[in-house]
């Protein structure tokens, strides 16, 4: 702290991450934040889920702070694995902005890349060299981030061959071709970044009156203003 540093915690667990999260924030020589699973799962996050996670996450760990996130390097992209359209990942992801703690966003999730389709003689993932076909490794969330789009690997690098491959997919969804649309995924995420920064209250105010009506997720965020958001987080997100 004394150097403007925080330490974040995985600390993960299917029948106790929150409680686990709870001990690991506790104070003192612990950590500043946790990292839960809650929104890793296979299943599309839900209204009734996420007050359900919240509800247990008053009850287990009051006064712990989460750093959320929908996709990770051991999981498939959230928008393979939960289905989502273009506008339905840009709704979960103005939710993810508006709850209470940090965010972690992982990369090319901004550009609304799927899950890249990796042959078995270019993958490095010994679990998917180990498994394959049952369990193809988690390779297709590792390639690299697509900066171009008219490069063979989206402008990563100058080597003749990338660690992984850039997949035809994600070379139409490169940095460069997002960049002057006002309506993409990449200024989206721009957007709502920028409400953030502008919102203290949303960055360290309270989170009260979570409720789901319907597929609406609904609550305040309250500190130094009080807004009200409310997101649809229906079927109509899916493909």
């Amino acid at each position: 702290e004394p150097y403007g540093a925080g330490a974040v915690g995985e600390v993960g667990d299917a029948q106790r991450g929150l409680e686990i999260m709870a001990e690991y924030t506790s104070g003192g020589d612990k950590v500043q934040m946790c990292y839960p699973f809650e929104m890793l799962q296979p299943t599309r996050l839900t209204a009734s889920g996420l007050v359900e996670t919240f509800d247990r996450m008053a009850k287990a760990a009051p006064d712990a702070w989460p750093c959320w996130s929908y996709s990770n390097h051991d999981t498939v992209r959230h928008v393979t694995r939960w289905g989502l359209t273009d506008e339905g990942a840009k709704a979960y992801l103005t939710l993810l902005m508006f709850l209470r703690g940090s965010l972690c966003l992982y990369q090319g999730e901004e550009l609304g890349l799927p899950e890249a389709d990796i042959a078995f003689e270019d993958l490095q993932d010994p679990y998917g060299i180990q498994f394959w076909p049952e369990f193809k490794g988690r390779d297709g969330a590792r390639t690299p981030m697509v900066w171009e789009t008219d490069n063979r690997a989206g402008g990563f690098t100058s080597a003749a061959k990338p660690w992984l491959p850039v997949t035809a997919p994600h070379l139409g969804r490169s940095v460069a071709a997002q960049s002057g649309d006002a309506g993409s995924m990449l200024s989206h995420y721009r957007a709502a970044l920028a409400v953030r920064r502008a919102h203290k209250t949303l960055r360290d105010g309270a989170m009260t009156g979570l409720q789901a009506e319907g597929d609406i997720a609904q609550f305040l965020r309250v500190g130094d203003e009080t807004l009200f958001c409310a997101v649809n987080l229906g079927s109509g997100t899916g493909d």
